[in-house]
């Protein structure tokens, strides 16, 4: 009997309403990931009320031993990458939007760094001077103000906690992740600030983005919740 090979990167990619593209994306991620070996795509259905559920279930059956899904009631892109997370059987687990703001193929870029480094974390930044990304001002802006806030509050040896792209050993991840409380938008940052007191080795990569991502709108409403979470976050990190 030939044993199953060992899988050696789980892509945890969680989506919310993206039936119309969700098929391209994860053929055009598969189409990187079959240059490493053997891997998994875990896409994560956040409860979307079009027909993403279908797409998945479709993409699964299509591409069986590559694609796994897990459907969840609507949570939260933080609840959603700790399911994924928790589910993964790869030595290592990246984050990957299924969007493609960020291309897949630089998982490869990602898997080559954390070789040379030995790193147990690559995580991707926009603030890198080697990144390419086409944002709007008004995003520049609230970019550098929470890049202030965070490196006054945790001092993280990264600029940039928001990224959608991120590589991560799974053991030490899972740990990370059993620490966190986060569901949405600041598990990003609290992972990382888990790993560091895990001791984990964390080096930053540069990213490019499409230049046809679309920016939503951020208002004070939200800004203010950000401002918030975060600050829950440090005082949950500080006990």
């Amino acid at each position: 009997m030939t044993a199953t090979p060992a899988i050696g990167l789980s892509v945890v990619m969680p989506l919310y309403n993206e039936g119309a593209r969700i098929t391209s994306s994860v053929e055009q991620t598969l189409g990187a990931l079959r240059m490493l070996g053997p891997f998994e795509i875990i896409l994560v259905n956040d409860g979307s009320s079009d027909n993403s559920g279908l797409e998945i279930a479709r993409l699964a059956e299509k591409y069986p031993g590559e694609i796994v899904t897990l459907d969840l009631p609507r949570s939260g892109k933080g609840e959603a990458l700790r399911q994924g997370a928790q589910k993964a059987r790869g030595e290592f687990v990246v984050f990957l939007d299924a969007d493609l703001d960020l291309p897949p193929e630089q998982i490869l870029f990602f898997v080559a760094i954390q070789r040379v480094k030995k790193a147990d974390a690559v995580i991707g930044s926009k603030m890198h001077p080697d990144s390419t990304v086409d944002y709007p001002l008004i995003r520049r802006v609230y970019s550098l103000g929470y890049f202030c806030l965070v490196k006054f509050l945790f001092g993280l040896p990264v600029r940039d906690t928001q990224t959608g792209l991120k590589l991560v050993r799974r053991d030490l991840l899972v740990q990370a992740l059993e620490k966190t409380e986060s569901r949405g938008f600041t598990l990003d940052l609290e992972l990382l600030v888990r790993l560091v007191q895990l001791g984990a080795v964390m080096v930053e990569a540069p990213v490019v983005v499409q230049h046809s991502m679309k920016f939503g709108g951020i208002g004070l409403p939200i800004v203010w919740q950000i401002f918030r979470d975060t600050w829950r976050v440090w005082r949950r990190v500080r006990k």
